[in-house]
């Protein structure tokens, strides 16, 4: 299974576009209404769902096993 999604985001990068889903969103909500800052998101790919985590005052720590998806996160997060 790792050489599929490091085939993936080698081939499409930023596949699912920076929008996060409507479930990271609601999720994010509901978090922010309970007061909880922490948040592991397993599959964390490039990161397209954390920011909105991030932007509640989360702190975020995500697991993946594809580099490429890892080393475009890096990119993004570290700016």
């Amino acid at each position: 299974m790792p050489e599929f999604w490091e085939s993936a985001f080698e081939q499409k990068q930023e596949m699912w576009g920076w929008v996060p889903a409507d479930s990271a969103i609601a999720t994010s909500e509901l978090f922010k209404q309970h007061e909880l800052k922490n948040i592991l998101i397993p599959g964390f790919g490039y990161g397209r769902n954390a920011g909105v985590f991030l932007s509640n005052g989360c702190t975020v720590t995500g697991i993946e096993i594809s580099k490429t998806a890892l080393e475009i996160a890096k990119k993004r997060f570290e700016e």
